[in-house]
């Protein structure tokens, strides 16, 4: 649908971007009875989330799992869930639990990662029984690090010093931690370190630069509130948060590009296409790159001049390049779970260096159809092999691209014996394949790179100093991956609705008179 096909020229909220950050918001401002409208470029929707089909096979782009997508967890986690449960769609996805969610490589060493913090202290215990208490007592950090984490907006906004550290005070602790100086703290096994940081590459940055306070989130995410994957692949996931978005009043357009965002009078008024069409609403999300934002859609002009420092001095994450194959191994056979991921070296800094330097060492082989056969034809399996580049390593991806994935595709066969002689389909993604479908400057696959100088308080925040405008996505607060950017989502819904608690945000979003609770029916025989 096209900008032709907009029922109306104005609206209470424009989206701009169909992320999953973006769709969030809108959905939960749509259940709050906002009158809401998402734009995107491309064909559609989920941005590093969308899925792609080729012959019988359907991919995900970047996306392996997710957590938050079941009612159990720690307090104030479960997003997903919650989203999902108000706009009425819940029972339109299947979630598939993946457990083990990980499984870690090392040179004589293969663990599992089970989906519970007392079995993963277990697995840990039983490779390294002398660490056990320091594992139990990491991951006890870890839990309430994001039990605080939930609810620091919440405290923030009391404006109470005192209270405020009482209350935040491991976050107030760690919060300009990394990883590694948290590691040291309770772990003395220089293998079993490694070992625990194993899913580093998720937040695209090795132990001794990523955010403690990140990871621990990330991290407990899955020991707490599950691993899931989307039956059927995350672009049905993205799917359904557009579609619930249209049955909750709201609209979502495809191939529509934003050119500006229109201001007057230092505040938001609405949007200009590039068609030159202009539709109004006194608030706008961008759930777009936040330097084309600030500086392209809106201009510097409008902004002050701490908040273009603050920006100028951020640094984006690392890029990605991506192998995706369809074979006819019998994978069920394999060692591998849904996610293995595999070293040649414990020292992640090496691993990290080298793979910044083009050099690759490491990669992460996914094997979705162990969790959903229904992703292939019947005795057939989809492998997407992952691993970190940067968008800067050279001036044509196209000249390298078969370079790279023959590099890949030679490191798998170590662990999948036999695969190339059984490959029925392969191609490939390469940073500038990111930066071409999400609109991500140089590729960036997590926004912002997870340092602690650019995460927690320190991360652009959702709402921006424009009157209206405010972020969505893994440029803005909390960070990337998909419950991070779903996190996102409802922290900007919060904003706009100006409801600082959020049992009082969700008791608003569930009560509204959903017209999705009763045409189920319909979306049932919604097709894409």
């Amino acid at each position: 649908m096209n900008s032709d096909c907009i029922a109306t020229k104005s609206f209470d909220v424009i989206v701009i971007g169909s992320g999953i950050g973006g769709l969030t918001a809108a959905l939960l401002l749509a259940c709050a009875g906002k009158a809401v409208l998402v734009l995107e470029q491309h064909d559609r929707a989920g941005g590093y989330a969308h899925g792609f089909k080729r012959k019988r096979y359907t991919f995900d782009s970047g996306v392996h799992l997710t957590s938050g997508c079941g009612e159990q967890g720690y307090p104030g986690g479960q997003v997903i869930y919650r989203t999902l449960k108000a706009a009425g769609i819940l029972d339109q996805l299947d979630f598939i639990q993946v457990d083990p969610f990980s499984r870690a490589y090392y040179p004589g060493v293969a663990i599992n990662f089970p989906q519970s913090i007392p079995a993963f202290v277990k697995q840990m215990s039983e490779h390294f029984p002398e660490q056990q208490q320091g594992v139990q007592e990491l991951l006890q950090l870890c839990l309430s690090l994001c039990q605080e984490v939930t609810k620091a907006d919440e405290i923030m906004a009391v404006g109470d010093i005192v209270q405020i550290r009482d209350a935040l005070s491991i976050m107030f602790e760690y919060r300009k931690a990394t990883l590694s100086e948290v590691l040291d703290k309770f772990i003395k096994d220089e293998k079993l370190k490694a070992i625990i940081a194993t899913n580093w590459p998720y937040l695209g940055l090795p132990p001794s630069s990523v955010s403690f306070l990140y990871w621990a989130t990330m991290f407990i995410g899955y020991l707490s509130d599950g691993a899931y994957y989307c039956k059927g692949g995350f672009q049905k996931f993205a799917n359904t948060l557009a579609n619930g978005i249209t049955l909750n009043g709201g609209q979502i357009r495809y191939k529509v590009a934003v050119e500006k965002i229109i201001i007057e009078e230092g505040k938001v008024k609405g949007v200009m296409l590039e068609s030159g069409l202009n539709i109004s609403a006194e608030t706008v999300i961008s759930n777009a790159d936040m330097q084309k934002t600030v500086y392209e859609m809106v201009g510097k002009t409008h902004f002050p001049d701490r908040f273009l420092h603050k920006i100028d001095r951020m640094k984006p994450s690392i890029s990605v390049f991506t192998v995706y194959i369809a074979t006819d191994l019998d994978l069920n056979k394999s060692q591998l779970g849904h996610e293995s991921f595999c070293y040649s070296d414990f020292d992640h800094d090496i691993n990290f260096q080298k793979a910044y330097n083009g050099d690759v060492t490491w990669i992460s082989i996914t094997i979705p159809t162990l969790a959903d056969p229904g992703l292939a034809p019947d005795g057939e399996h989809l492998i997407i092999l992952t691993t970190l580049l940067p968008y800067e390593l050279c001036s044509n991806w196209q000249q390298v691209k078969q370079q790279y994935q023959k590099s890949m595709l030679d490191l798998a066969t170590n662990y999948l014996p036999g695969l190339k002689d059984h490959i029925l389909y392969i191609d490939s993604g390469s940073p500038a394949t990111m930066e071409r479908y999400t609109q991500n400057q140089k590729g960036a696959a997590y926004g912002w790179a997870a340092t602690p100088e650019q995460t927690g308080p320190n991360r652009i925040q959702n709402l921006s100093p424009l009157d209206g405008l405010y972020f969505a996505g893994h440029w803005t607060s909390p960070g990337g991956g998909v419950y991070g950017v779903s996190g996102s989502g409802m922290q900007a819904a919060q904003q706009v609705l100006g409801i600082v608690k959020q049992d009082e945000f969700w008791a608003l979003v569930n009560s509204c008179d959903n017209r999705s609770k009763t045409h189920n029916k319909s979306f049932n025989q919604t097709t894409y």
